[in-house]
């Protein structure tokens, strides 16, 4: 991912939140713990964005502790809870579905971001057996589309 791709969406997203990191330590506690490796674009993004509120969900919190609103609460609840398959973690919740990052997608050729209905978690092994998945390439491309989705709902409220 390019600096200059990750520094326009650092921009934007400043302008409409100000700037949010998330600690320095979290992302390689979440690997570690989780046992996973985020992509670089994620933790390229984490440095101005830990989590909340955006694009109309709530994310859980790129942290390892504090609130249980968290990546690595809600991804090990998931894989205990639902035998979530281990090489995802748990982005947000939202009603009735399910936003996870796929950290062994860049081997499998599949996509970084699924957002799924949440009936649909004990079939994420194969994407092809979701019901209407929506996906993204990458966590760039993920977070670029809700900064937009931000700004149209801004813009919407304007009028």
């Amino acid at each position: 991912m390019s600096t200059v791709r990750i520094q326009s969406l650092r921009e934007k997203y400043v302008a409409l939140f100000g700037e949010e990191p998330a600690s320095a330590d979290a992302t390689r506690s979440i690997e570690a713990i989780l046992d996973v490796v985020l992509p670089d674009d994620m933790k390229q993004i984490a440095t101005f964005y830990r989590g909340g509120f955006l694009g109309g969900i709530s994310h859980h919190a790129i942290a390892v502790s504090g609130t249980a609103d968290n990546l690595r609460h809600e991804t090990e609840r998931l894989r205990s809870d639902v035998a979530l398959p281990h090489r995802f973690v748990v982005l947000a919740q939202p009603p009735e579905s399910l936003v996870v990052l796929d950290c062994e997608s860049h081997s499998s050729g599949g996509p970084d971001v699924v957002w799924c209905d949440a009936h649909d978690v004990t079939r994420l092994s194969n994407i092809a057996e979701l019901s209407k998945p929506e996906t993204w390439r990458s966590y760039f491309e993920f977070f670029a589309h809700l900064i937009e989705e931000e700004e149209k709902d801004r813009a919407r409220h304007r009028c």
